[in-house]
């Protein structure tokens, strides 16, 4: 009887220690979903353009060393990662794009390397998604290529006020990074800097996210991203 006592409470400790686990900056949960607004403006069009995108843990494989979660976007994109007990960091392991966009950078690689956030400074292999050629013959170019992007912790928020609701322990970290491409040989190599900036709090994961790639090309011009929370559950 002692015995089935101890399996028991043992089987509920596991239950809570998972439910505690789930909360972090990176909650891994099935079934957990987030809707967000997203935002995307051009300086060359002067042009915003809004939608709306769901993205759900539409599975959690729990291992010995971690959890394996599946994310599901709306628009038909799939990402697979990895979330390492031991090292309590996040990498991305696989990804499935249903547009033409590509992805050039390397599909397997780490996203957050502490979920605890003491370190403060990481520096990732990225690549230029926004940036798009706006006048003949460039119209519609997409240059492809691959530039670091360095990340810092700015600072740690202990509340978060965004679109009326109030989150708990949040991190504003920013990426910074700089390349250039070829458009077009007549003119050249042509700079980009790469500016962005995420509101990550505990227990929910990104509730604000912001890109812009500028450029001084007047086919190119700035190109801005915004993706807002707007509910999760």
């Amino acid at each position: 009887m002692l015995l089935i006592r101890s399996i028991i409470f043992l089987f509920f400790v596991f239950l809570i220690s998972c439910e505690k686990r789930d909360e972090n900056f990176f909650p891994f949960k099935e079934g957990k979903i987030w809707d967000y607004l997203i935002n995307m403006g051009s300086s060359y069009t002067g042009k915003n353009i809004e939608k709306r995108i769901l993205i759900t843990n539409i599975r959690t494989k729990r291992s010995k060393s971690g959890f394996e979660i599946t994310r599901l976007h709306s628009n038909g994109n799939s990402f697979k990662y990895f979330l390492n007990n031991k090292e309590n960091n996040v990498t991305r392991i696989s990804a499935i794009l249903k547009n033409d966009e590509g992805l050039i950078e390397p599909v397997k690689k780490e996203i957050y390397p502490d979920l605890s956030f003491n370190t403060k400074e990481w520096i990732l292999t990225e690549q230029l998604f926004l940036t798009r050629g706006n006048q003949p013959p460039l119209d519609n170019f997409r240059p492809e290529i691959n530039f670091e992007m360095k990340y810092n912790i700015e600072e740690n928020l202990k509340r978060f006020n965004h679109r009326g609701k109030t989150y708990f322990n949040c991190y504003y970290v920013i990426g910074q990074g700089y390349t250039s491409f070829i458009a077009d040989t007549r003119s050249g190599s042509l700079d980009v800097e790469i500016i962005s900036e995420e509101w990550i709090c505990d227990g929910v994961g990104v509730v604000r996210e912001k890109r812009s790639e500028i450029t001084n090309a007047s086919a190119f011009g700035k190109v801005s991203f915004t993706k807002e929370l707007i509910f999760h559950k």
